[in-house]
């Protein structure tokens, strides 16, 4: 890369706004080249914005152990669960898969949830249902696609109740990565960063 493309990415840097800095520092600064992310830091500087903004862009440059994920996670499972405000059990999280089907079109999709055990129950049951009721309905993919997202969810279950962070939980971490790093002192920022996917 050179000098010249640095100062183009450093002016594109200089006109954002204080928000946009902050989004890219936080959840869209994986892969950037070093020079790069210098940029970033001392944008950061210059503005006087939170120092924890620059580790958030090298939290999303590094490979983790799963032991580090764990303890990234750890800060997430102990939050207060955010669907029904229980504060006794550590949070997990839980993937549920829902098939939706209307004749020749079948849509399905997967979403996670970071909330504690009978919550996560909940969210498996709803898509159980939802898949069983609404699933079967679209040809060929309905009929194919229904029962192994209803097994899906069975599997999802059996994780809940794990006392460990379960694989939801670490794929939650591990993709919110630069926020958890950025926000780890900020339960309410933490909170906000669980609930986006309620």
């Amino acid at each position: 890369m050179s000098g010249f493309d640095l100062k183009l990415i450093e002016e594109n840097y200089a006109r954002m706004s204080d928000a946009e800095l902050e989004r890219i520092a936080t959840t869209d600064s994986q892969g950037l080249r070093p020079e790069v992310y210098q940029i970033i830091e001392n944008e950061i500087k210059k503005r006087n914005l939170s120092p924890n903004l620059a580790s958030g862009v090298k939290a999303q440059n590094k490979e983790y152990t799963i032991e580090e994920l764990e303890t990234y996670s750890k800060l997430l499972r102990e939050l207060s669960c955010l669907v029904c405000g229980n504060h006794r059990e550590q949070l997990n999280g839980t993937a549920s898969h829902t098939v939706k089907s209307f004749v020749f079109v079948t849509s399905y999709r997967t979403k996670i949830t970071i909330a504690c055990e009978s919550c996560l129950d909940k969210k498996n049951n709803d898509a159980i249902r939802s898949t069983a009721l609404l699933g079967w309905w679209g040809i060929p993919w309905g009929v194919l696609k229904t029962p192994v997202y209803i097994y899906r969810n069975v599997q999802a279950k059996k994780e809940n109740k794990l006392k460990k962070p379960n694989n939801a939980l670490l794929s939650f971490t591990l993709g919110n990565i630069g926020e958890i790093e950025t926000y780890k002192d900020d339960k309410e920022k933490l909170k906000q960063i669980i609930s986006r996917n309620f």
